[in-house]
């Protein structure tokens, strides 16, 4: 059984937990998730199971759609309304100075991981260290803002919606909102609304998975890896291709250019994900 369910994770359970929920109904044992949900958050999840788990990275790389609520004039060591808060008393800014500030994130930026995250410094989880009390350097990373903008605001609440690149953290953007404002902001509540071709439309909660049974949910391989242009290996190339040979011949690389495919046999079977390498040609993940 392999394929991918576009699972929406609920509010109040963690990422690990809902995947051994699939793995339960779907009673297979190779299954996982495609980026970690705090338990809090809620929203688009998609579990690959069997050879799909394969395909984890690739599905991960793509952008994220979130919708977060915020709240301004107050700070928290968790950078939420979910650890220890403090009210700063600070003024509270205008709607347009929060949009104008909202701005600044677009585009390419570096971003510090927050301590309580799920993030992995010498094997151990940045959120067990943090709630030792211990504190580690963390390096900057790069992130992008594709998209960003201020959906609701009233007072010291609001809700903004944001279009990213993988591993950014949205509660360290709205720290980072609260210091630009002078004022502090926490995040109180994430949904994460899309992650690469995966929708919170067409997402099903575990109750419905139960219920309907996994086999009308689960998404094929073939479906997940559309966006890829399809090539087809001649049987002469077959052997070749399948054992993990590049193979330079431009009876393959000439009709496409470099980068990723769908590979087919002549008989149409999926192959995996091929990739035009220079002048090699290779699958770079066997899906056999």
């Amino acid at each position: 059984m392999n394929g991918v369910i576009n699972l929406y994770k609920e509010r109040g359970i963690t990422s690990f937990t809902a995947v051994a929920a699939v793995r339960r109904i779907t009673r297979v044992k190779k299954a996982g998730h495609t980026g970690t949900l705090d338990p809090e958050a809620e929203g688009v999840l998609p579990v690959c199971i069997g050879k799909a788990t394969k395909l984890v990275d690739y599905i991960m790389a793509g952008h994220k759609t979130y919708r977060a609520g915020f709240s301004l004039g107050k700070i928290s060591d968790t950078l939420d309304a979910f650890g220890q808060v403090e009210s700063t008393g600070l003024p509270l800014p205008e709607r347009n100075a929060v949009e104008e500030k909202l701005k600044l994130f677009l585009g390419e930026t570096m971003q510090r991981p927050p301590m309580f995250s799920a993030l992995k410094i010498n094997g151990k989880r940045l959120y067990d260290l943090a709630r030792e009390g211990v504190e580690v350097h963390r390096e900057e990373r790069p992130i992008t803002v594709f998209h960003i903008e201020l959906t609701r605001f009233q007072d010291d609440t609001g809700e903004l919606l944001m279009t990213c690149s993988k591993g950014t953290y949205v509660r360290s953007i709205i720290d980072d909102l609260g210091r630009l404002l002078g004022c502090g902001a926490i995040m109180t509540s994430l949904v994460r609304e899309g992650t690469g071709s995966f929708d919170s439309k067409d997402s099903v909660t575990l109750e419905v998975l139960e219920k309907d049974g996994f086999e009308k949910h689960l998404i094929t391989m073939e479906q997940v890896l559309k966006e890829y242009d399809a090539v087809t290996i001649p049987d002469g190339f077959y052997k070749l291709i399948t054992n993990g040979v590049r193979v330079k011949d431009r009876r393959l690389t000439d009709k496409i250019v470099p980068g990723l495919y769908r590979g087919y046999s002549d008989k149409g079977e999926l192959l995996g994900i091929l990739e035009r390498d220079e002048d090699f040609l290779y699958l770079k993940v066997n899906l056999m």
